[in-house]
């Protein structure tokens, strides 16, 4: 007992010398005095932002003013809402956002693009305002303008070698435009350089470790804010389709896995889903999964029936949409013209029986004018992908919510929290479109035989000439001369 009793007193001497050695360390709260010279060197990211997992409600407060109202979250979203408030509050403004995008959508391709622009702009400042410590940053010089710079500096370069490849080049019948956009590399490689030499000239002692985790943080929301969401442009020139289709398998997928769990949740299984999403669970996950992997099938049935201009890529970038003849990833897919003679596997004439009984039963059910189109075999693909792997992108914004004990990015949307908030699965979604329309759909239907005599044209004359002869030799190869 005398032992135990002496390693005890011990101890808590030690734990008290600690204590009082931390809050030496730590900078002043109101002082714009540096730090001392020699903490920069033992200070980590976590010591300087006076522990994220410790902050205070003053410097939740101080990190964003919407977040006054509540501990955890911005107001609205306390934990004293009557939950059938939030059901309604989220269904009226979930269903204004849901108009709103088809409303910006039958306005063009460009204006969509300006949408999401905006988008992108605000879930940056929600992103970094993740890590903003405003007592901090007084002392910083220009802390906010280097964040904005780099951001800006990334959004040139991403949009300017977007639009110089041959495919978007097309689209701009400006020769003024077309005439600049060579030297965007050399405007963006400017103001990197100058981005780089201010934020080195901006470094302070005493905040050194804490300047460099910023710009860490930046680097990486400028990745996913800018980088990821690049291959929404070319969706959205190919065909509004390409943007309409892979958003609304995630609002499906979101949706149906909300009711699905509301219905059946820890019905099946008590096992948790994740840690960092509590209120998931495996009968929503797999319930909403394959409610979106049926919506995916006959979705793109409503799109080509009724909005057929959805399919048409763009042909001019500051042209209004209009209709165009049918790409051939949305025709039907029967008759297969093969000669099973010569096959490989004896599976493709089963293949072949098969698509055509289904065929047969869906012109049945839905009409003649309804036949399977290659577009409905896709779809599988994406709203597989839509399930299984897009809703990760929600749980990824999750982890870092609960990372800094935050409920919402923001409360820029009554009853939903953010932009990030509402498109954090689009994100991945969009890029997996992109990828999978570059690589497995027929790339010969998402550009329009107009954008290729574009292209000729815009040649010297010496080229469109042997652009002729290797076109006709290659023609007559095919016997089709």
């Amino acid at each position: 007992l005398r032992h135990a009793s002496v390693l005890f007193a011990h101890r808590t001497t030690r734990g008290s010398r600690g204590m009082a050695e931390l809050r030496r360390r730590r900078p002043p709260a109101e002082t714009s005095e540096p730090l001392p010279s020699d903490a920069s060197d033992t200070l980590s990211d976590t010591d300087v932002d006076c522990g994220a997992s410790s902050a205070s409600e003053t410097d939740m407060a101080e990190r964003d003013p919407s977040r006054e109202a509540g501990s955890f979250g911005p107001a609205g979203h306390t934990s004293g809402e009557n939950k059938l408030t939030k059901l309604v509050k989220r269904l009226f403004f979930g269903t204004s956002l849901l108009l709103f995008l088809i409303f910006v959508l039958s306005l063009g391709h460009l204006t969509t693009l300006a949408m999401l622009l905006i988008a992108q702009v605000l879930m940056f400042r929600e992103l970094v305002n993740v890590r903003y410590k405003t007592r901090l940053v007084k002392t910083i010089p220009w802390f906010r303008t280097t964040q904005w710079g780099w951001f800006w500096c990334c959004m040139v370069y991403s949009y300017g070698n977007s639009f110089s490849q041959e495919k978007l080049l097309s689209l701009i019948r400006s020769p003024t435009l077309v005439g600049m956009l060579p030297y965007v590399q050399l405007l963006s490689m400017a103001a990197y350089s100058f981005m780089l030499m201010l934020f080195v000239l901006t470094l302070k002692a005493g905040y050194y470790k804490y300047q460099v985790g910023q710009l860490a943080w930046t680097m990486a929301v400028i990745v996913v804010t800018v980088v990821q969401v690049n291959s929404f442009t070319q969706n959205i020139f190919n065909g509004l389709f390409w943007f309409l289709y892979p958003v609304g398998l995630v609002i499906c997928n979101d949706s149906m896995a909300y009711f699905c769990g509301l219905a059946w949740g820890k019905k099946l299984t008590q096992k948790p889903f994740l840690a960092i999403s509590p209120n998931k669970t495996w009968e929503g996950f797999f319930g909403g999964g394959i409610c979106t992997v049926i919506f995916a099938f006959y979705f793109p049935l409503l799109l080509v029936s009724y909005f057929h201009p959805t399919v048409c890529p763009c042909e001019a970038l500051f042209d209004p949409w209009i209709d165009c003849e049918t790409p051939p990833p949305f025709l039907p897919l029967l008759p297969l013209e093969r000669d099973y003679t010569k096959t490989r596997s004896h599976f493709e004439p089963l293949l072949s029986s098969a698509l055509e009984s289904y065929d047969a039963l869906q012109r049945q059910l839905l009409g003649q004018s309804q036949p399977l189109l290659r577009i409905q075999l896709h779809g599988l693909a994406l709203g597989a992908f839509a399930s299984l792997v897009a809703p990760f992108g929600g749980f990824f914004a999750s982890g870092i919510k609960r990372a800094y004990k935050i409920k919402d990015f923001s409360a820029i949307i009554p009853g939903h929290g953010g932009v990030f908030d509402r498109i954090d699965c689009q994100l991945i979604m969009g890029l997996f479109t992109y990828i999978y329309t570059s690589t497995i759909v027929d790339g010969g239907g998402l550009i329009a035989r107009e954008r290729v005599l574009a292209l000729a044209t815009a040649l010297p004359a010496e080229e469109r000439l042997l652009l002729y002869r290797e076109l006709t030799a290659s023609l007559r190869d095919a016997k089709l001369l």
